[in-house]
């Protein structure tokens, strides 16, 4: 069946709507869709530049699997842009503010335009900081991965590895190397092995056991393969390896951190070097009133599913608050013409 449409409500810059949506990924569209579910009016805005936009296909994505991310987003805004009440700005923004006279968010995009709502959800997402190796920048997102729940079966038949071993989730996913069947697992140290505490170096120790084996010879480059076959890991010493795949999770940093500075909300650690806008259960509100984050920028687990949920979540907490201050203002004036 398809979605109930709205007449024409000639959506633009001089709207007041309900939210205001910076990011369009999986959190920021499900916000949208959510919210469009309840006939509020939103502005959803994109850079165009997502975090698994070099990833080939998405996997454990339920009725989605084994699809392409950018046709998952597509299949989205073409539903949510059906009920519509929303308008969709394929631009960045650059600043956000809130207007404590009116109790209203602002939000510029490159462009120079102002857009008004009474909420602001902060879907902004996370980037990936690539280690200093000549060639990796080419292989992440298609040879080298960070969630084998995502990426790696297809691969499984080939020998595998990890570029270091920083924490012990590195176990986790040498464990899921050997479950899939990699022929053998590699630690690619790329120089002596750190292992920074005690528990790192435990899980080291299990890896071990389970046959895992250890290089500490440094990377010149890595070199990717055409037609999936993979990565050539080459040494400084002009020797090389290939292997299917390599798991490693890089640094990462906030998309548009000064949106959320201006907005005044915290950014708190992730404990793993990283940083989070902090975010109040159960329905994702930052510590400022009226200003909800969902998706990578405000959760550790940072799956294309998870956001999903996360964006649905918000949207209802946005909707929630909208409705709550909506009775308080009908109560308000009941009482001023009753009395």
């Amino acid at each position: 069946m398809p979605a109930p449409t709205r007449p024409d409500l000639k959506l633009n810059s001089q709207h007041l709507f309900d939210a205001i949506i910076i990011g369009a990924g999986p959190a920021g569209l499900s916000a949208g869709l959510a919210l469009s579910r309840v006939k509020r009016t939103t502005v959803i805005f994109t850079s165009g530049e997502y975090r698994n936009e070099k990833a080939h296909l998405a996997h454990a994505i339920l009725s989605r699997d084994h699809e392409p991310a950018s046709e998952i987003r597509r299949i989205g805004r073409e539903q949510i842009s059906a009920y519509g009440t929303a308008h969709f700005v394929d631009r960045a923004v650059t600043q956000a503010q809130q207007n404590t006279s009116s109790q209203t968010f602002e939000a510029v995009d490159a462009h120079g335009e102002t857009w008004r709502g009474r909420k602001v959800m902060l879907a902004t997402g996370i980037r990936d900081v690539p280690p200093a190796i000549d060639g990796y920048a080419s292989c992440w997102g298609s040879d080298i991965w960070q969630c084998l729940f995502c990426d790696g079966l297809e691969r499984a038949d080939r020998p595998a590895g990890t570029l270091g071993f920083a924490n012990p989730m590195y176990l986790h996913n040498i464990s899921i190397m050997f479950q899939l069947g990699c022929p053998s697992v590699t630690v690619f140290a790329n120089g002596p092995l750190e292992l920074g505490d005690g528990a790192t170096a435990r899980a080291m120790d299990v890896a071990r056991v389970r046959g895992v084996r250890v290089d500490e010879r440094r990377i010149r480059r890595l070199v990717r393969l055409e037609d999936e076959l993979g990565i050539d890991v080459v040494f400084e010493d002009g020797s090389q390896t290939r292997v299917g795949f390599l798991v490693h999770k890089p640094d990462v940093k906030l998309v548009a951190p000064n949106l959320a500075r201006d907005l005044g909300v915290e950014i708190v650690s992730d404990g793993k070097g990283g940083e989070l806008l902090k975010r109040n259960e159960p329905f994702c509100e930052t510590n400022v009133r009226g200003v909800f984050t969902a998706g990578d920028a405000g959760i550790a687990m940072k799956q294309f599913t998870v956001a999903m949920s996360q964006g649905s979540i918000a949207g209802a907490g946005i909707n929630v608050q909208l409705c709550g201050e909506q009775d308080e203002e009908i109560v308000r004036k009941f009482k001023i013409a009753a009395s």
